[in-house]
């Protein structure tokens, strides 16, 4: 049996047996008569808290092995929960990537390409549809660039990150040469004011059953930030890692970006100044999250309430003189990804199994004991979070539709694999090459692995639409 057709039966065993699994997950405790009090509004039904966050690496966390960046809250959270170390977004860029989320869908298969906020989620149950129906108080605060997926309460998002700006003739640019100090208080950055709403959220509906998702903006670029996290970190990060042979094996779209964007022209300044503001708005949002985590254990909530914490893409941070998202490598494609549970999760948990950010709606489908809608193309992770099964069969996958190029990706428990239309291959050990630095696809014993990943890959690839797939000359 192959590995595609293992996660299929497992898939269906998931949809057939969550039930009793869900059951046995939750201690006995009997999930399934505390989902019925959903809609009564009882103590009894559990919670669900999604951070999220924009633009954040696994690679500056603590508990994904970063000595220097401060990150005592989600390190915590970590160490009270399950942390998966191979998960990855289903498109490195914003709007894609939170469509996929929100809908359990790849976003391709919704005709999301690109940053244009135009979903409605016609005809399918969105992540917010399943918990309203359920009775469930659902609210989202912070940024959301995903269209209407019709949560009950959104929040002040935009007059939020007007705040940010401080003065009306501040502006900031995208470029690492353009980073700079934040001049206004903490106080009036946009994620302080959405941890506001959201505990303000918490404090209302502390005695019903509620899903808050909370998203901040930071640390996605403009790279800014106040001077005392700044200072935490100037003159302690180090130059990313580049050579002439990492940039000459750049896809040719990245080679593009790279010069339009100027990459090549931040000056060894620039890019410590970029490294230490991005580190201190990491440090800055990890502070804000502990915000909202006091005041869940502060009501007494956190026994009975899922809290998930992930990003919608990475920042590459001058990693192979690339910056942003866009890119199928790690630090763009991969995201943080922690969960804690109390009543069901052990403590301290590392799950290495590739996954996906579209696992969260079943898998809270399953928690919760609500019905999952038809369409759904993520896999449950209860098996994984109660560590009934290592998941080595399972795949993630992600999409790119860039500057005339599209391209897929697929991550196994040992292989990276992704290519794109204008016949560019990467194939990647990620056991014995983390770092992504030799590409082993002009390797021959690697031909028929490369091969059959491929076509896993493109297994129901809508393909890329017109004008997102042209055909360009190879290096």
């Amino acid at each position: 049996m192959t590995a595609m057709e293992n996660r299929t039966t497992r898939r269906e065993f998931i949809k057939t047996g969550a039930a009793g699994l869900c059951v046995w997950a939750l201690g006995g405790r009997g999930a399934a008569a505390e989902a019925g009090s959903h809609a009564t509004g009882s103590t009894a039904a559990y919670n669900v808290i999604l951070l999220m966050t924009d633009e954040h690496t696994p690679r500056v966390l603590g508990c994904y092995g970063d000595p220097l960046v401060q990150t005592p809250t989600l390190d915590a959270l970590a160490a009270k929960g399950v942390r998966f170390t191979s998960a990855y977004c289903q498109n490195p860029i914003c709007v894609p990537s939170r469509v996929s989320l929100v809908s359990g869908r790849m976003p391709s298969h919704l005709n999301t390409y690109g940053n244009t906020v135009n979903q409605t989620y016609t005809g399918i149950d969105t992540l917010s549809d399943v918990f309203v129906k359920a009775g469930y108080r659902t609210a989202w605060f912070g940024k959301t660039h995903w269209g209407n997926p019709r949560f009950l309460e959104t929040g002040n998002g935009n007059k939020n990150k007007q705040a940010a700006k401080g003065e009306k003739d501040e502006s900031f640019g995208r470029l690492p040469q353009e980073s700079q100090l934040s001049t206004w208080p903490v106080e009036n950055n946009a994620e302080h004011l959405t941890t506001g709403e959201a505990l303000a959220f918490l404090e209302q509906n502390k005695a019903k059953p509620f899903f808050l998702g909370v998203s901040f903006v930071k640390p996605h670029f403009p790279f800014t930030i106040q001077q005392k996290y700044y200072d935490l970190y100037k003159g302690k990060v180090s130059l990313p890692r580049t050579s002439k042979q990492l940039l000459e094996e750049l896809p040719v779209v990245s080679q593009q970006e790279r010069k339009k964007y100027n990459h090549a022209g931040a000056s060894d300044e620039d890019i410590l100044r970029t490294k230490a503001l991005y580190y201190g708005m990491v440090t800055y949002v990890d502070e804000e999250l502990g915000r909202i985590l006091q005041k869940v254990d502060a009501l007494g909530l956190r026994d009975r309430t899922i809290i998930i914490y992930t990003a919608d893409h990475g920042e590459m941070l001058g990693d192979r003189g690339l910056w942003y998202k866009n890119s199928f490598y790690d630090g763009s494609a991969s995201i943080p990804f922690i969960w804690s549970f109390p009543q069901a999760f052990s403590q301290g948990r590392v799950v290495a199994a590739p996954v996906m950010n579209m696992d969260i709606f079943p898998t809270l489908c399953d928690l919760c004991r609500l019905p999952q809608p038809a369409g759904l193309e993520g896999s449950s992770l209860l098996p994984l979070l109660k560590g009934v099964e290592e998941g080595l069969d399972r795949v993630a996958l992600s999409e790119n539709y860039r500057s005339g190029f599209a391209g897929r990706m697929i991550r196994t428990a040992r292989w990276k694999y992704f290519f794109y239309t204008d016949g560019e291959e990467y194939l990647y050990d990620m056991q014995a090459d983390p770092g992504e630095e030799h590409n082993l696809i002009q390797h021959p014993q690697h031909r028929k692995l490369a091969d059959g990943l491929k076509q896993q890959a493109s297994a129901g690839w809508t393909g890329a639409p017109q004008g997102k797939g042209k055909k360009h000359p190879k290096k």
